[in-house]
This record gives structure tokens, sequence and C-alpha cells, in this order.
């Protein structure tokens, strides 16, 4: 691996996620600045007095090339990439107001991935819109099977990156990897987001096959189904059905269903035992993407008028005020 140009690196978001690529990226050599919402600024304070995000990523030392930024103008001035991990609920608010404080050719990197609930609009569309239109050409996604602990741990991760800019892609690549993390480029945007979105709809499911005391048998059945409601979605909405069965497609949906520590995997297996959603998600604590997303993705389903009788039922699973395990298995036994 050629050695690294340093240069001023921004990851807006302190949560696990955005930790790991703040550790990727100054493992690198590159001058780090995470920032966080101004609600949660415990992450920030922790890693400045032990290196440490005891909150999100704990018992990881981080890296002296991470600085913490409290001011979202002062983490983003004169940054060269910017990594949005965000939840994807706020997101929109977030770039409306640091998209001023961008620089003018910086590449905007979207890690967080989803659907805003109202229009359908994907994330990158949502970036687009309030950039200033020269940067928009300027706008990556990243997607793929990268959990946060193993990934600063230096075990070998591969992801999609996706832009239609073989630009910004090279300098996002420049950048981020290395020996033990690699970026595989498409110009697949849709695609790449839409698996990124909708994995963590069906590992609920997967979480309720924990929760049930369902084995691999089962899980690697719905798994199928997932891919092929999926790579329909990604078709119909103009993406390419080969990205299903790429990184951000089959690797990210399988690496999310098959984490112990996945949140998705994990409210769907208190489901599985029988909690409803809202007892769920007080035991979680932190988002759970799943839930909003798939609201989302019945909508779209519905929308392109595509059969996905898998996420119908993941939906009735999230939003049910009752006990959720008998449409589940009831799903199960009508499977065609």
């Amino acid at each position: 691996m050629k050695k690294k140009v340093k240069q001023i690196v921004t990851v807006l978001g302190a949560g696990n996620m955005g930790t790991a690529v703040a550790q990727v990226l100054a493992d690198n050599g590159h001058e780090v600045r995470i920032w966080n919402w101004e609600g949660d600024s415990l992450p920030l304070k922790q890693i400045e007095k032990f290196r440490e995000n005891k909150k999100y990523l704990k018992g990881v030392k981080l890296s002296k090339n991470i600085v913490p930024k409290y001011v979202i103008h002062e983490a983003l001035e004169d940054a060269h990439v910017v990594f949005l991990v965000i939840p994807s609920g706020a997101l929109e608010h977030t770039i409306s107001f640091a998209a001023r404080s961008i620089a003018h050719d910086a590449v905007i990197v979207d890690v967080s991935k989803g659907v805003e609930p109202q229009n359908l609009r994907l994330i990158p569309h949502i970036i687009m819109k309030h950039v200033r239109p020269k940067l928009r050409k300027n706008v990556a996604t990243i997607s793929g099977p990268a959990v946060a602990g193993q990934m600063v741990k230096k075990q070998f991760t591969a992801m999609n990156i996706a832009s239609k800019n073989r630009r910004a892609i090279t300098r996002v690549r420049d950048v981020m990897e290395n020996d033990y993390v690699r970026l595989v480029p498409t110009a697949d945007v849709i695609g790449v987001e839409v698996g990124g979105s909708f994995k963590n709809v069906y590992s609920i499911a997967i979480g309720m096959c924990d929760g049930l005391g369902y084995g691999l048998n089962t899980k690697a059945a719905l798994l199928t189904y997932a891919l092929r409601e999926i790579s329909d979605l990604i078709y119909a909405m103009g993406g390419k059905r080969q990205t299903a069965y790429h990184l951000a497609g089959i690797g990210d949906l399988i690496g999310t269903s098959l984490c112990s520590d996945s949140r998705n995997r994990t409210f769907g297996e208190f489901l599985g035992k029988g909690y409803t959603a809202s007892q769920s998600l007080k035991k979680i604590t932190q988002t759970v993407e799943g839930v909003d997303a798939a609201r989302c993705l019945v909508r779209l389903v519905r929308k392109y008028h595509i059969h996905a009788p898998f996420a119908h039922v993941v939906y009735h699973c999230v939003t049910s005020k009752h006990d959720p395990r008998r449409a589940f298995k009831d799903f199960l036994q009508n499977l065609d």
C-alpha cells in the first residue's frame, strides 16, 4: 500500500460507525476532525479526555490524529473529504446547515444510507439538494458488510463505493483504503443505497429467528427471499440487479443479519421472544434504522408494484402493538 498524503478529513457523527471510520482514516495518517450533534457531546468529551468513545465504541484506544470538534463549521473548515455518518432521519437537518461550511472542492461521502420518509428520496439526492451546485458531482456513497468493532481491530473489510464521478471515488479511496479496508467501485448509486438501506429491515426478521429458536436452515431460506425483493426493488428504481449480489447487497445483508452486535438483529430477537416493537426499542436504547426503513420499504414496493410479501410481514411485525410472532410464523408456513 503506497504512503498516504496527509489530508484534512471530517467525520460528522460520533456513534460506533462514525468513530470506526475516523479511526481508519487516522490510522492512515490523516488529520481527522470528528463532530457529533450538539445534544450529544459526551462521545467528543470522552475521546478528548480518554482517547476512547466509551459511549459507543468502548474498549478501543483511538488515534491522537482524531480531533473532536464541538462546532460544525470548525470541523468542516478546509476539509478535503467529509464523511456523513449520521442517523438517516437527522441527516437532512444536519446537511442543510452544514452545507455552507463545506469546502468548494470537497468530496462528500454518505455512510448513513437511508430513505427520506416524506418524499422517499435517497440520501445522496438529499445531500445534492442542499450543497452548492459545484459540489453535487462530488457526492459518493459507501456500503457493505462493515461491523465497526471489527474494522477498528483491523480485520479485513470490503465495501462498495458508488458515484457517477470517478475522480470522487479515487479521492475517497486515497484517504480510506489501506491493508485492511478495501473499497470496490461502482457507478450504481441507486443499487448501493437501496441495498444498504433495506438490509436493516430483513435483518430484523433474522433476529426474530434467533428469538424464536430457529436455526440456519430458516435464516438461509429467508435471506434468499430478502435478496430477491431487494434485487427487484433496485431494478424497479433504475439500478442494476447485479448490485444486489455484491458487497452492498448480499454482503451487507449477511453481515448485518448474522452479526450478534447488530441493533436491527437484536431488535428482531426481542420481537421473536414476544416483546412488542415499543418494548424492544426501549431495550435497545439506540437508533434501530430498520424500523423507519420498513415503513419506507413498504411504501416503495407499493409505488413500484413489486411483489414483496417478506417486506410486508416485517413491516407488520415492527408496527403492530401486539405479539408479532403469529404473523411471522404464518409467513413461514406460506412461503412461495
